[in-house]
């Protein structure tokens, strides 16, 4: 696929997602957080949901480390490996995706569902994220997403593995209520568009 047509495809998934990002905020968000927390709160369906989501933040440190480490190594004096050109690719996604979670979460300042239920509290905080307010977009997603954008380029039979991976991880973090589904619809583009331009970044840059 050439560069135009791929770049072209890019614009049309952003303005998919905006459109669908709108839709849930408008039509969908609310109905499926009240139906969640009615039926699956302290349920153990819930609890192990919950607890099925902790490995994430194991995988963004490992990531750190692995950055760290190969930078360790590299500064020493040594040559790195070739196996470890797609851990890097991939550790660069995770460590990229979390970094513009984070300020994205401050810039959008969107309740979470939880404060939804609880005081009806809805909407947006623009540029006054904080507790409670940095629910958009969803870190899980935007990082698992941008793990397996890496190697659906670089290791294709991870494919459908790697996307069953992210789709069960955004219908869980929906669940639990952490996350709306606007949240992991956005943050599942966010972490595509990075894993994408991950590699495509590391590949020899061309110059005019």
């Amino acid at each position: 696929m050439s560069d135009n047509i791929a770049f072209r495809n890019w614009l049309l998934a952003f303005a998919a997602t905006a459109i669908a990002v709108v839709a849930c905020i408008v039509y969908v968000d609310r109905r499926v957080a009240e139906f969640f927390d009615g039926h699956l709160r302290h349920t153990t369906t819930w609890v192990w949901l919950d607890r099925a989501l902790v490995p994430l933040d194991l995988a963004v440190v490992t990531a750190l480390l692995f950055l760290l480490g190969c930078g360790t190594w590299v500064m020493s004096g040594r040559l790195l490996s070739s196996w470890t050109r797609t851990p890097l690719l991939c550790s660069w996604a995770a460590m990229w995706a979390t970094t513009a979670d984070i300020i994205l979460k401050r810039i959008f300042g969107r309740a979470s569902p939880d404060p939804y239920i609880q005081n009806h509290l809805y909407g947006f905080r623009l540029l006054h994220g904080g507790p409670h307010w940095q629910s958009f977009p969803s870190g899980t997603a935007a990082i698992s997403a941008g793990i397996v954008a890496v190697l659906w380029i670089v290791m294709p039979r991870w494919r459908a593995t790697g996307a069953l991976t992210v789709a069960l991880l955004c219908v869980a973090v929906v669940i639990t209520n952490y996350h709306w589904v606007e949240d992991v619809i956005a943050g599942t583009f966010l972490g595509t568009s990075i894993g994408w331009m991950t590699v495509h970044l590391a590949a020899p840059a061309r110059l005019n």
